[in-house]
């Protein structure tokens, strides 16, 4: 598959380049078509990893006379990426001192061990982690969690010839941990990957800047919506009837925590206080010229590696929260992927292959903003199953745009619904790291994944519609 990829790629992107310009687009515009049919065909099929294809723009935009080396390698060192790299270092720092442990005891000493408000209350664990950690990290951490459940509340699930609704309670529990953290992940600007690519189209294509508060005035309503519409959906596709377990013995399995230390409070603080800066950014705005949200982000990273940790219990877990040991697992390569998204949409717009493309797509253009938004946001959630959400990102929202503009609508609501929606894949095993990871388990048939998935793409790209048409234009997001 990969090597067929690679060879699929290269023959488009030559064929593309050996062939004439269409009719009413420009040969810098053609040229930036082969290379993104290049980069999308290889993005889809991993055929080099993904990391590596988002170098490309750097190596052959200029090549093809379709930007100078410069202009192109700005894109690369958008602030947004400054946002996401301080963004996993706090993400790790929550990691590192098994905060992520102390939410999940908590809400299930709340939530109590009926097996429906069970599900709830960890998705709900899980999406809120999801906001402030990467999606996949997310998992990661609380798939023991969900595993340590399982072990407390079912009785035959190991057996030669297990219950079947034991069976289908572990199915939804696994994957409830992929689908809340993917849901989770659109409430803040640094919750996935696939966020610092929409911001920085939006910045770079249309001269919209949104704010960390701006975008959690959306994207938080948008996952209150999406977790109950998919927690009653995997209650649907896998119907379970348990008994009620036993509260404690379900925290006995997910295991003891020491009482609250002085890295957890000093950590908590951090959080809180830069939490808090991202909330109040306009009004900061005006006593300190010059600050951002990536720049808080970075202070925050900052500070998390020069306050000492304070930690007597432990001294081996390091003399400051967050040491380059730890730091070093922060994804850097995101420079790369995401620099490579935002580079790539760039050329889309300034060859001219955007609006070209909305040229002779009017049919969809003349739509009605609700049902153009609802097809985009459709459409995407469909292609990143099997796509990477930032390459999807990457591709369908500078398309989304010139089709806004062509039927004379808000282009900031359109591609706002293809990005979000790109975040968003339920369905395949492997179209998220998350999916692929609850997956491997064995808890989880594909029909299982396949059935849930599709009912929630659909759900999601409906919530994802409302949002754009009911919320967003309330918030008064526009040009600087």
């Amino acid at each position: 598959m990969q090597r067929a990829g690679f060879l699929l790629g290269v023959a488009l992107f030559t064929v593309m380049l050996l062939l004439p310009a269409p009719e009413g687009l420009s040969v810098a515009g053609w040229r930036t078509a082969a290379v993104t049919v290049l980069m999308a065909t290889w993005w889809f099929t991993e055929a080099v990893p993904v990391t590596l294809t988002g170098s490309l723009p750097f190596l052959v935009l200029p090549l093809l006379g379709v930007a100078k080396p410069e202009a192109v390698a700005g894109q690369y060192m958008s602030p947004v990426l400054f946002l996401v790299l301080g963004g996993a270092v706090i993400g790790l720092a929550f990691e590192k001192w098994d905060l992520h442990r102390r939410m999940a005891l908590a809400v299930v000493a709340r939530a109590g061990a009926e097996p429906s408000r069970l599900l709830f209350a960890i998705m709900c664990v899980t999406a809120f982690i999801s906001m402030w950690v990467n999606n996949s990290a997310t998992t990661v951490m609380m798939l023991p969690i969900a595993t340590a459940t399982l072990v407390a509340v079912t009785r035959t699930l190991d057996a030669a010839q297990p219950d079947p609704d034991e069976k289908r309670f572990a199915a939804a529990l696994v994957l409830s941990i992929a689908y809340a953290s993917n849901i989770g992940g659109v409430a803040t600007p640094i919750g996935t990957p696939v966020n610092p690519v929409v911001l920085g189209i939006l910045e770079r294509n249309l001269g919209i800047r949104i704010s960390f508060l701006e975008w959690m005035l959306f994207g938080i309503p948008l996952m209150v919506a999406a977790l109950p519409v998919c927690w009653w959906i995997l209650k649907v596709a896998l119907p379970f009837r348990l008994k009620e377990g036993d509260a404690a013995s379900i925290a006995r399995a997910i295991g003891p925590t020491p009482p609250m230390g002085t890295p957890e409070h000093r950590v908590l603080a951090v959080v809180a206080v830069t939490t808090a800066a991202w909330v109040f950014l306009p009004l900061l705005e005006d006593a300190v010229p010059g600050i951002t949200d990536a720049g808080i982000a970075v202070a925050a990273a900052l500070a998390l590696c020069v306050i000492p940790s304070g930690e007597r219990r432990e001294p081996s877990r390091g003399r400051y929260l967050i040491e380059w040991a730890d730091a070093r697992q922060a994804p850097w390569y995101l420079i790369l992927l995401l620099g490579g998204g935002i580079a790539l949409a760039d050329a889309v717009v300034k060859s001219g292959l955007s609006a070209w493309l909305g040229q002779e797509t009017q049919m969809i253009a003349g739509l009605p903003l609700w049902l153009l938004v609802l097809v985009v946001a459709l459409l995407c959630a469909l292609v990143t199953e099997c796509a990477s959400n930032v390459a999807t990102a990457s591709i369908f929202m500078p398309i989304s745009v010139t089709l806004a503009l062509a039927g004379q609508h808000d282009p900031v609501l359109v591609s706002l619904g293809a990005g979000l929606a790109a975040s968003w894949g339920f369905a395949n095993p492997a179209g998220t790291s998350s999916n692929a990871m609850v997956f491997g388990t064995g808890r989880v048939r594909v029909p299982d994944m396949l059935r849930s998935g599709l009912l929630l793409d659909l759900a999601c790209a409906v919530l994802i519609t409302l949002t754009c048409i009911l919320l967003v234009p309330h918030l008064g997001i526009g040009p600087d």
